[in-house]
């Protein structure tokens, strides 16, 4: 395994890596991806944050080793981009850090009541389902429906823990 900065793994992604930030997130591990930052600020915040930059820019990673810590990413595929972040560093699906943050803004997820989500999801959704989650950033609300199951399905697959 290759040794990280921080206490915490913690990652940031560029442009080119979207969907592999949105699988690291869905395992729970805090992804900073957004597609308004330019190269050189996206730097800045890895090396300030203690982040490793996950990229698929060949100079953008000299420029981050220089400063910091960051991993080339060959694969275009996200299914192989995280497998090979995977043999690298310790990530892996922890059945209590699933779905914990969104997938959307990276930021931690709250537990709330079905009747604070009344209103806030499909009436079918509001009716079959009693756990709810909210994105206090972007206000979303979340559920884990068949989506949530075929996601941690992939997961497992990708990272050899299938069933």
């Amino acid at each position: 395994m290759l040794e990280y900065p921080g206490d915490e793994l913690a990652f940031s992604a560029d442009i080119m890596l979207k969907r592999l930030a949105k699988y690291l997130r869905a395992l729970g591990y805090d992804t900073l991806f957004s597609e308004n930052l330019l190269d050189h600020e996206l730097l800045e915040i890895s090396q300030q944050d203690h982040r490793i930059l996950l990229t698929r820019d060949k100079a953008l990673c000299r420029s981050a080793s220089e400063e910091g810590h960051s991993f080339y990413v060959k694969p275009q595929h996200p299914e192989s981009q995280l497998d090979l972040v995977s043999q690298y560093y310790p990530v892996s699906f922890v059945e209590s850090r699933f779905m914990v943050r969104c997938l959307e803004c990276n930021t931690p997820l709250k537990s709330i009541s079905k009747e604070e989500a009344k209103g806030r999801v499909p009436d079918r959704v509001y009716q079959y389902r009693d756990d709810f989650y909210l994105c206090q950033f972007c206000n979303q609300v979340f559920w884990h429906g068949d989506h949530v199951k075929r996601l941690r399905k992939k997961l497992l697959k990708i990272l050899g823990d299938d069933e």
